[in-house]
């Protein structure tokens, strides 16, 4: 009986949240998205059609996500040089002045992560997806993990996904699991050249 009583509860105590309030959009997009490998050169408004609602990391502003300073910033422009795996991005003004720029390696994404915690860095997966993956797992009375994951893709209209996924599995005490996640949808418009400035 006590056997019994000590599943019940903790069948009752384990826990499973996932909250996704721009699932159906993310879904329509991701399933009509384009390979971003089909261009070497992108440009996207820093600002999003419709922000997600939530802050975290390149929420609101695609700068923070390149790591770029935002000041003045109206747009910024990605361009890939995809045989030697690398990735400059700059931010630029409305008249497509740089202001910042920083450099990323594209690795492949069975890659193990760098050792190097500097290193600017995307996974680049097989269908064409820009992965940016972080994880911490700390062991004490309980064992758990959190993460924290984005992924960029081309949209069917050319514009620039960001697909944000934070969540967390613990097992509290050894003994009741629980897990729980977030997941949000940015998306960022291309932008257009000023007249007689080309990449």
């Amino acid at each position: 009986m006590r056997f019994i009583s000590t599943i019940i509860l903790s069948s009752l105590l384990a826990g499973c949240v996932i909250s996704s309030p721009q699932k159906a959009q993310y879904k329509a997009e991701y399933s009509h998205r384009q390979d971003i490998r089909q261009h070497t050169v992108y440009k996207f408004n820093t600002k999003p059609i419709s922000p997600s609602g939530k802050s975290y990391r390149g929420s609101g502003n695609l700068t923070t996500l390149f790591k770029l300073s935002d000041k003045n910033a109206s747009k910024i422009q990605l361009r890939f040089d995809y045989p030697a795996k690398s990735l400059e991005a700059v931010s630029l003004d409305a008249q497509d002045k740089i202001l910042d720029k920083q450099t990323f390696t594209l690795l492949d994404k069975s890659a193990d992560k760098p050792s190097d915690s500097q290193m600017n860095y995307f996974y680049l997966t097989k269908d064409g997806q820009l992965v940016y993956k972080t994880r911490n797992c700390t062991p004490d009375m309980s064992i758990g993990c959190q993460w924290w994951a984005h992924s960029l893709f081309i949209t069917r209209n050319g514009d620039m996904a960001v697909h944000y996924e934070n969540g967390s599995a613990v097992m509290l005490f050894l003994i009741l699991p629980a897990y729980g996640s977030n997941e949000y949808l940015e998306i960022f418009s291309k932008a257009p050249y000023v007249s007689g400035i080309m990449p």
